[in-house]
């Protein structure tokens, strides 16, 4: 589905142990996101940053483009889910 809904950022190739766990504490952590409607909106949710997405300079003057990993980072992931990288 990530790669579905954001083929501009870098391609997910390999889903390893680590990743598993990753993707299995997020979906995990909430009734809520053991839906795959959660995840898609979610998905959309990147997709409409124009930050997340590297259309706007970071703090360094340089795009920034999230990854899947990046997502599915604990402290990341409330970010985006509350909306913080929407203007």
């Amino acid at each position: 589905m990530f790669n579905e809904t954001l083929p501009e950022l870098p391609t997910v190739v390999l889903i390893n142990k680590g990743r598993q766990a990753t993707v299995k504490a997020r979906w995990n952590d909430s009734e809520v996101h053991q839906d795959l409607d959660f995840w898609r909106d979610f998905f959309e949710s990147v997709r409409s940053s124009d930050f997340l997405m590297g259309k706007t300079k970071g703090r360094d003057g340089q795009p920034f483009r999230c990854s899947f990993d990046w997502l599915l980072c604990p402290s990341n992931f409330v970010k985006v889910v509350e909306g913080n990288y929407h203007a």
